[in-house]
């Protein structure tokens, strides 16, 4: 093991991955390499009677692992941001965890959006926080030349005739402030955030704050 090229390896990876926007491509290789070195480093012992070698073998430690978790942190949250706004990534340039957690999320967001679909044309349809009349109107649109328009029940206020009813929906933004520096993002309200440094406050869509909150990236304002 090449201590030294090994983690100017992986520091040059994390970095780039950092500082895109795109995902970086990491192959199963490169994991379990990156891994490796992390499980060597950290088995790896120093006489603590050498105390410059023994500092400097906990100084890798410390910051392998933090390079190699940031990492997969930071591939994680473009990867959700990716799945929100249905945007394709190249499923080639990811590991295997990576690519089942990206089919799960598209397949679980295509069934909620289908199933919220139904709803709308279902004779028991009841409009709730996040089904807005554009949505309504733009289901509308799409059978318009068909008899099953004339069949959902909606009223003539809610036709397409107009700009009359531009309600949006309530994405419960949040006001967070950022504890480290982040890369660009899609909300789930398919509006482009970012990129942010440290202490920058931004208000963003609940659902894409508490990924942030989750993965320490920032920490969320109490506004009074």
């Amino acid at each position: 093991m090449d201590l030294k090229k090994d983690y100017n390896r992986l520091y040059q990876h994390w970095l780039k991955e950092f500082e895109q926007a795109d995902l970086t491509s990491l192959t199963q290789d490169d994991f379990n390499k990156y891994k490796k070195l992390l499980t060597s480093i950290n088995t790896f012992q120093v006489d603590k009677t050498d105390n410059i070698k023994y500092h400097l073998s906990e100084s890798y430690k410390k910051n392998i692992e933090f390079l190699f978790n940031d990492l997969l942190k930071i591939r994680e949250i473009k990867i959700i941001n990716a799945a929100l706004a249905n945007q394709e990534i190249n499923l080639d340039h990811v590991i295997e965890a990576e690519k089942l957690l990206y089919q799960n999320l598209i397949s679980t967001f295509k069934g909620y959006k289908k199933v919220k679909n139904l709803l709308l044309i279902g004779e028991q349809y009841s409009l709730d926080r996040e089904i807005t009349v554009r949505e309504k109107k733009a289901i509308l649109t799409e059978d318009s030349k068909s008899e099953k328009a004339k069949e959902i029940g909606l009223k003539d206020e809610d036709q397409p005739l107009g700009e009359k009813y531009e309600e949006e929906i309530d994405y419960n933004y949040t006001l967070i402030r950022f504890l480290k520096k982040t890369p660009p993002l899609v909300g789930i309200d398919l509006l482009n955030y970012g990129p942010f440094e440290e202490n920058d406050i931004a208000n963003l869509p609940y659902k894409n704050a508490l990924i942030l909150i989750n993965e320490k990236f920032a920490e969320q304002l109490d506004v009074h």
